[in-house]
């Protein structure tokens, strides 16, 4: 029998992880001064790297953490090592996981689809790809478009090939990502309106759009070298909104989510509709539970922030 098999399953409650443009440092540092277990999960992952992820997640500042080759492990080794403490620590597992974007990837080792040390090598190979397809067919960048109708931005970018919408965050919350031209081109027609805002995003790449297309090939073929095996927890996918356990599901949206949306509002309804109440979100947290409150307020949203966090939460 393993640790899911011996943990009480919490039917209405969804674990959250969040992705990249969270990062900070610091994340998960409260959570590695304070549970064994914790630090046995962290260190693990950051014996399997080429990098320090300690010294990265824990001391080093922000503005390095941006650079996807960085940021991709340090958040998955951050969430997941946190996941890994509480679960051991409390005996209790979710109903329900998803991840945003990187996140994806942190659902699933908690869900057990891959060895959490392959997954933290895969993402920080990810990271690379993004990079050097930044450099090929970038420079892009991300904007977040406030205040305005998502099929109204999605139709903005239709007639152009270099730019798209990324991140479907909330109603009213839509992120745009392409070439620097494409995006100032949308962001124009977008402008006429008078109720619509925008936000640089400082991610480091152009992500979920057309310039990460060199990407998609080479992640494809990393997937290849790893095994991946039916998931313990059901995963709320953030490319398609539906729950999946089929390890051919994980493989074929984490490659095609290179370029494709992050649906994050089918996510959150996904599991409305199946009961969800409560959401808990993993370090650094904070973001995907204020988007589900924007959603959805009548429901549960806590933030791991401390261990105090999940000692009032599970005791």
């Amino acid at each position: 029998m393993n640790q899911d098999e011996r943990n009480a399953t919490l039917a209405d409650t969804a674990f959250i992880f969040p992705g990249q443009g969270s990062q900070e440092s610091g994340m998960g540092k409260a959570f590695y001064e304070a549970w064994p277990e914790m630090q046995t999960a962290f260190d693990r992952l950051d014996s399997a790297l080429d990098i320090d992820l300690y010294e990265l997640c824990f001391r080093r500042e922000t503005e390095e953490l941006t650079r996807p080759r960085n940021a991709q492990p340090a958040l998955l080794a951050a969430g997941y090592a946190t996941y890994a403490g509480l679960t051991s620590r409390f005996a209790v597992m979710p109903a329900y996981v998803a991840g945003h974007s990187l996140g994806h990837f942190t659902a699933l080792a908690a869900a057990g689809v891959a060895s959490p040390t392959d997954l933290v090598d895969v993402v920080r190979r990810r990271g690379r790809f993004m990079e050097r397809a930044e450099r090929e067919a970038g420079p892009g960048t991300m904007l977040a478009v406030l205040l305005a109708d998502p099929d109204i931005v999605a139709d903005a970018c239709r007639d152009r090939d270099d730019v798209s919408v990324a991140l479907y965050n909330g109603p009213r919350q839509t992120v745009i990502s392409g070439t620097t031209e494409g995006v100032e081109a949308v962001q124009a027609t977008l402008s006429d309106s008078a109720t619509v805002r925008f936000r640089e995003l400082q991610v480091g790449a152009a992500f979920h759009s057309p310039v990460m297309a060199p990407a998609v090939d080479r992640l494809e073929e990393v997937f290849t070298e790893i095994s991946l095996e039916e998931a313990t927890i059901p995963i709320v996918s953030d490319v398609s909104g539906k729950v999946y356990t089929d390890p051919t599901v994980a493989r074929q949206d984490l490659t095609s989510q290179i370029t494709a949306s992050v649906d994050w509002v089918s996510v959150v309804e996904e599991l409305q509709q199946r009961g969800v109440t409560r959401y808990v979100e993993f370090p650094p947290a904070g973001v995907l539970t204020s988007l589900v409150d924007r959603m959805h307020s009548d429901t549960e949203c806590y933030t791991l922030e401390t261990p105090a966090d999940a000692q009032e939460l599970f005791t």
